[in-house]
């Protein structure tokens, strides 16, 4: 981290790595449910 970043700059670069990251869990969180759901509705 050499680079010479400014606040906002920082601050941006953190929100999208936070954004990523909920991006990522909620689409493994909807691909767990759809095999839940697609699992129970084949054992029906």
């Amino acid at each position: 981290m050499d680079r010479n970043l400014t606040p906002t700059e920082s601050r941006s670069g953190a929100v999208s790595g936070r954004v990523i990251l909920v991006l990522v869990s909620s689409f493994a969180g909807a691909v767990i449910g759809m095999g839940l759901a697609w699992a129970l509705f084949i054992q029906a």
